[in-house]
């Protein structure tokens, strides 16, 4: 029954995290009257999303297809296939997948002559996923850069980044890096999703990266009903570079954020 300003739910397991979610959609809908097409709310894994529009159908009905609810990636990529002409993307774009994106890498690396044998290409491709979701692109890499292992993995992820762009494509990364440069280049586009989303909620939201938070923070600087809801104590998902610092920096990025723990059943 919160429902104005910036709101961090803070949730141990068995509290009922994913059921708040989708009742505070309800009540948003039924009691406050909001339109399910000015509510997103995002989770990290398909079955996770699957579950959130199972529970919404039952509460809600047909009512839930104006709703944006799905992952942080399928939500970015619908924006793309919207509004990516504007950085140059086809509307079209394919998806690589992790095959798809390990043979790229392998392509790339024998293009600019690093060796497979001294660098694996799955830590070569780790390092660039790494570095986008800290919004870091080829030209922000190249300055954040320390060491040996940066100049190469520079290189490869220059090639890479061409490969994809040749053949219209993208990486799972990219959808949430090339959504948060077109709000950031192009205020006209993001005031139109600002303008649209007066309520964004994120489920689990321990297990958001630097990119996703950004995106998120984007998309509420209009109406700021920024709902997040996670456990400090249950971040699974460090090898996808989520940053629990997020949780930490909420307070201070929304300095008017209301707290609210929800006790365990």
């Amino acid at each position: 029954e919160t429902v104005d300003g910036p709101l961090l739910i803070v949730a141990g397991p068995g509290s009922g995290k994913t059921r708040v979610v989708t009742q505070r959609i309800a009540y948003l809908i039924r009691v406050c009257g909001v339109s399910p097409y000015r509510i997103a709310s995002v989770t990290f894994t398909n079955r996770a999303a699957r579950e959130m529009r199972h529970r919404l159908t039952q509460l809600l009905g047909p009512n839930i297809r104006d709703l944006s609810a799905g992952t942080f990636h399928s939500f970015c990529a619908m924006v793309l296939r919207r509004d990516g002409d504007a950085i140059g993307l086809d509307r079209n774009y394919a998806i690589y997948d992790s095959s798809d994106q390990i043979d790229l890498i392998k392509r790339s690396m024998k293009e600019v002559d690093v060796d497979p044998k001294s660098f694996a290409p799955r830590a070569v491709l780790s390092a660039i996923s790494a570095a986008k979701s800290k919004l870091l692109d080829v030209d922000g890499f190249r300055l954040a850069g320390e060491s040996y292992f940066d100049e190469i993995v520079l290189r490869v992820y220059e090639r890479y980044e061409e490969l994809l762009s040749q053949s219209s494509a993208t990486d799972f990364d990219d959808l949430l890096l090339k959504a948060h440069f077109l709000f950031d280049q192009f205020p006209e586009i993001a005031k139109k999703y600002q303008d649209r989303y007066v309520h964004f909620m994120i489920d689990e939201f321990q297990d958001t990266n630097v990119v996703q938070y950004s995106v998120a923070k984007q998309l509420s600087q209009t109406h700021r009903n920024l709902c997040v809801v996670g456990d400090p104590d249950q971040s699974i998902y460090s090898w996808r570079n989520a940053d629990i610092r997020n949780i930490l920096s909420f307070q201070t990025d929304f300095p008017e954020a209301k707290v609210i723990a929800l006790e365990e059943n």
